[in-house]
């Protein structure tokens, strides 16, 4: 693992080389799963409105890595000024609402289309209330997650 470590650290910083943004990389594991954090001259290019830039960088680095070590398992993210902790906190406080809404209203509650990264933290948060369930609906980017009140 310390090879694919090595790896990407090697990656990115090439990347940001020629760029007028300067880049500090962290990368730690844990089993599989390595987690990169950059600290950015501008992290707000990567994460402001959205985070498309950044989810663009950690699919084409997790790219390069599944082709220079094919036989390792690495689940890669990628965090850019906390943006990760907060859409966690962002997604829980919605997911919490929903339960609220699914148990006053009696009716189930239909969340915007989400990635399975976004659902899975939905999912996590409704089961914590014994009163609500909830289920992957849709397909592809339409795919959504809707909490029920528990008959």
């Amino acid at each position: 693992m310390e090879q694919i470590i090595d790896y990407i650290k090697e990656v990115i910083e090439g990347m940001f080389e020629s760029w007028p943004v300067k880049v500090n990389v962290e990368v730690s594991q844990e089993d599989e799963f390595v987690m990169v954090d950059l600290t950015t001259s501008n992290d707000a290019l990567f994460v402001q409105p959205k985070a498309d830039p950044l989810l663009a960088l950690q699919h084409l680095v997790r790219l390069m890595v599944r082709r220079k070590f094919p036989e390792e398992m690495v689940h890669l993210t990628i965090n850019i000024g906390d943006f990760h902790q907060r859409q966690r906190d962002a997604l829980k406080k919605v997911a919490q609402d929903a339960v609220r809404q699914a148990k006053h209203g009696g009716a189930p509650v239909y969340l915007p289309p989400m990635s399975s990264f976004e659902r899975r933290i939905v999912h996590m948060v409704v089961a914590e209330d014994p009163e609500v369930a909830s289920e992957s609906t849709g397909v592809g980017p339409g795919r959504r997650v809707v909490v029920k009140p528990r008959a």
